[in-house]
This record gives C-alpha cells, sequence and structure tokens, in this order.
C-alpha cells in the first residue's frame, strides 16, 4: 500500500516518449496487456470510493506497441545498428568486394534487396570513395554482419559497429566532414542524398526509416551553417597541385616518391606528370598488382615494393603520401626512408606520417597545413571547431529527439481520442439521447478525452467520473448517468484485461 501511494516524479510527457506508431483500433482493445492496473483503495476520505481505480498514464503509454523504436533514446540501440568498413591498406581487398561504386544501378539494387531478403529486415548501404556502410533496421549488428559475409562470401569483414544514437551521431560527422577534417568538396552529403533517392525510389526502405537518414542531412546542413561552412573548400588535388608549382617554382628536375596507387596516388602522378617531371618512384605493397590500375602510367613511373624502399632509402625532393592506414606508417620508431631535402606532402587521413617520424632535412605539410591553406584556419582554431561541431551535433540530437517526444504527444492524444470518439458513436444510439441532445455527445467525448491527455502521472476512475458527471452541457440525467456508467466501464474493462 505504502509503495502504490507514494508520489510519482514521471512526467506526463516523458511516458508518452514511449508511443508512437498507430493508434488502437477499438476492435484491438484485447491487445493492451498492462496498459492499466486496479489497485483496491480502502479510505476512509469521502473524495474516493471504498473501492477505486488508478489510472498509470506511464502504464497507459508503454503499452502500446510501435514499429518506429528509433524514436525513444533507450531504444534505438536495438532498433538501429550501423556496420562501416573504412579503407585501408590492410583491409583494401575487402572493401573492393563489398563496395557499390562502379556497379550499374540495377545491380546496386538487387544486391541492397538480396541481403534485405537474407537478414529479414530494412538495410540502407552507403558506399564512396573510401568506405562503405550498412544501416540496419530492428536487427542487431552481428546478424547484419553475417549475412553481408554470405553474401559477399568473405569469412571476416573488421566492421566498426555502432547502434542507437552513435550510429545517428557517427553519420552526421560524416556527412558534415567533421570525422576527417573540414578539407575538400561537399561531396559526402550529395552522395547520401542521391543514396536515399535510389532507395525511396526502388522501395528499398519504407518511409519512416529513411525518415532517420532525413535528419541526418538535416543537422549536417545545420553543423556546416553554425560553423560558417556552407561552400566548398578547394579540393585535395587541387591543394596539391597549388603546392607542388609553389614548389617545383623554386627546382626544376625534381626526384618524386609517390607512397600508394590507388585513386588518389594515381592522380598525384598524373598531376607531377603535367607539372614536366618524368622522375617519379611509385611505391606499393604489391607493384605488379598495383600496376594493373594504370598500365600506361606505371610503364612511364618506377614501381617498387615498401620493401625495397625499407632496403634502400631513396634521396628524393618531393614525397606525396596517399596511404590508407588506421595508425601513423612512419614514426619515431620507424621513420620515414628518404634522405635528401624533401618536402612531404602527406594526404592521408588518418595521417600516415608522424612529425617525429621525419629527419630534420624535411618538410611536413599535414593536414594541419591543408586545413589552413583550406579554411585560412591555424590547428588550434580548428580543434576549437571540432569541439564546438561536437556540441552541436549534441545540441541537435537533444532536439531531434525532443521533436519526436512532442510528435508522441500528438499520437498518444490521437488514441485518447480517437477511444473516447467511438464511444461517443455508441452513445448516440441509446434510447435516452434526445435528437437535440446526439450533435452534443462528440464534443463531450472530446471534452473527457481531453481531461485524460490533461493529467499529469496517474488518475483515479472516480475523479474522471466525477468530471463526466458535473458537465455543464444540456444533458438529460438518464443520458449522462448512462455516459458515465459507459465510459466507466470502458476503463474497468482494461484495467480488468491488464
Amino acid at each position: 500500500m505504502k509503495e502504490f501511494l507514494q508520489p510519482l516524479d514521471m512526467r506526463f510527457t516523458q511516458c508518452k516518449l514511449l508511443i508512437s506508431g498507430q493508434g488502437f483500433q477499438h476492435h484491438s482493445l484485447r491487445t493492451v496487456n498492462k496498459l492499466l492496473y486496479s489497485h483496491n483503495l480502502c479510505s476512509k476520505q469521502g473524495g474516493l470510493r471504498m473501492s477505486d481505480l488508478r489510472v498509470k498514464m506511464d502504464a497507459l503509454a508503454e503499452g502500446m506497441r510501435s514499429n518506429s523504436n528509433h524514436i525513444d533514446a533507450d531504444k534505438m540501440k536495438s532498433k538501429i545498428c550501423l556496420l562501416s568498413l573504412k579503407f585501408e591498406s590492410n583491409n583494401i581487398d575487402v572493401a573492393k568486394q563489398l563496395t557499390t561504386e562502379g556497379l550499374t544501378l540495377t545491380k546496386r539494387v538487387a544486391f541492397i534487396k538480396k541481403l534485405s531478403r537474407t537478414v529479414d529486415a530494412e538495410v540502407f548501404e552507403f558506399s564512396t570513395c573510401n568506405r562503405v556502410l550498412f544501416v540496419g533496421f530492428d536487427i542487431d549488428p552481428t546478424t547484419l554482419a553475417q549475412g553481408i559475409s554470405d553474401i559477399a562470401k568473405l569469412p571476416h569483414i573488421p566492421f566498426q559497429t555502432m547502434t542507437g544514437s552513435d550510429a545517428w551521431r557517427y553519420l552526421v560527422k560524416i556527412c558534415s566532414g567533421l570525422d576527417s577534417f573540414i578539407v575538400g568538396e561537399l561531396q559526402v552529403m550529395s552522395q547520401l542524398r542521391s543514396s536515399i533517392n535510389i532507395h525511396r525510389e526502388n522501395n528499398l526502405i519504407g518511409t519512416f526509416n529513411l525518415a532517420f537518414f532525413e535528419h541526418v542531412i538535416s543537422a549536417t546542413r545545420i553543423i556546416r551553417k553554425e560553423l560558417g561552412y556552407t561552400s566548398s573548400t578547394e579540393s585535395m588535388l587541387n591543394l596539391a597541385t597549388t603546392s607542388l608549382e609553389d614548389i617545383l617554382s623554386q627546382r626544376e628536375n625534381v626526384q618524386s616518391v609517390v607512397l600508394g596507387f590507388g585513386d588518389m596516388g594515381l592522380k598525384a602522378v598524373e598531376t607531377l606528370q603535367n607539372l614536366g617531371q618524368p622522375n617519379i618512384v611509385v611505391v606499393s605493397r604489391n607493384p605488379s598488382e598495383s600496376a594493373k590500375r594504370d598500365p600506361a602510367i606505371a610503364k612511364t613511373c618506377d614501381m617498387i615494393s615498401y620493401d625495397e624502399l625499407n632496403k634502400t632509402p631513396i634521396d628524393a625532393d618531393i614525397v606525396i603520401s596517399t596511404m590508407r592506414c588506421s595508425t601513423p606508417a612512419y614514426t619515431e620508431n620507424n621513420p620515414l626512408p628518404i634522405s635528401g631535402q624533401a618536402t612531404i606532402l602527406d594526404f592521408s587521413w588518418p595521417p600516415s606520417i608522424e612529425v617525429n617520424g621525419i629527419s630534420n632535412e624535411h618538410v611536413l605539410l599535414g593536414m594541419k597545413h591543408w586545413i589552413q591553406v583550406a579554411r585560412n584556419i591555424d590547428h588550434s582554431e580548428y580543434t576549437t571547431l571540432m569541439e564546438k561541431g561536437d556540441k552541436l551535433i549534441e545540441n541537435i540530437q537533444d532536439r531531434y529527439m525532443e521533436a519526436l517526444s512532442n510528435k508522441n504527444e500528438a499520437r498518444f492524444r490521437a488514441f485518447i481520442y480517437g477511444h473516447m470518439e467511438e464511444l461517443s458513436a455508441s452513445w448516440e444510439s441509446f434510447s435516452s439521447a434526445h435528437e437535440k441532445e446526439i450533435p452534443q455527445l462528440g464534443a463531450f467525448a472530446r471534452e473527457i478525452a481531453t481531461w485524460i491527455c490533461q493529467q499529469n502521472t496517474s488518475f483515479y476512475l472516480s475523479e474522471l467520473i466525477n468530471h463526466v458527471n458535473s458537465t455543464n452541457r444540456s444533458l438529460n440525467s438518464n443520458l449522462l448517468a448512462e455516459v458515465s456508467r459507459d465510459v466507466e466501464t470502458s476503463i474497468r474493462n482494461l484495467a480488468t484485461i491488464a
């Protein structure tokens, strides 16, 4: 009894967060298990009946089932999972078998449909030049990862895994550029929007789940606007070309070394050649395989392996790193095997070369440099921007959840109003209802629903019945008594089912 009578701190609006999806139909009341509970309250006070019913609003809210759990922060973990694979040197072969870049639209759609059927869940697929990611709804990360492995015939894929709000934040960071510095063109957000359209137009994901990504796009716009970056910076290629032109204006024939021969490495070689530089050494893990990417350009370069570079350091003037690695490849314990007064352009992210991984003769132009050139800010200012960006994401997420809370409150109200409207339809057929009273019954039902929705955490049935009986509407006493009994019976039936 003590536990039953203690005050409840939870506000009504908090409990409404638990509600979403479509409201219950009148015929489905039996599915409302555990919505209400009754307790015989023996009271010496005159205000309550000897046997009264206490309706707990949070229990009512919790019982309303939904197919949209990701509107609740606590439920998002089980609702949404994200698997991401960023291309690095140690996983590039796996990544190539997963990315849909280069596939025709028909093949991409077929792949996504097959994956969705395999895991029996809606799946969103998104591939860029440096990562591939999957977002699954109503599925756990392990099941989704296994489904992808089965289809791709890859025994183990080193995915980075996130669930719930962490997945949302991760996507916002990717689209806003906060995950890999604000350098380069606004490509990712455009690519995500394109992917959203593909999933929508081909019915790969339902409208509700697609709204999750629309919130990502919206958050990205807010972040870029707040940080003051609503236009594209120069592309990395343009930045590299400008820097190389400055270096070459002071020297003529230079020895260049390009680390990596992927897309960026290939463009670096082309840029050097366009600037009239013939002496280029390309370093890759497997030179013979790398050469197949562009045999014509490969023939104009000296193709060597990293092992060969480590055994025989090169005297170079320019080093361009396009390596993909999760941690720096060249550090104090493993210095860059380059001699001479070289200028090193590190375009890798994360960085492939640490400051203490080069000699005193070297000049390192890493991401700190490119940020300053692209945005005219120094690294300390950038760090401040990153902190501001993280705070913005947190605030946006809070507003997102608040908006969903308001939306859920509307759904809760719709359920209550709908239920009372259905009751009022039966009141019109009561023999005690006079013709002039019938037009009032719908409005009366809405008044009753309004009273219920205005309660905080709980109410006693006697309070509701007192409200019904004290109406100012001109209803005859017999009709009012029948309406009062019908409302009470309806609530008590729910309590009995619970």
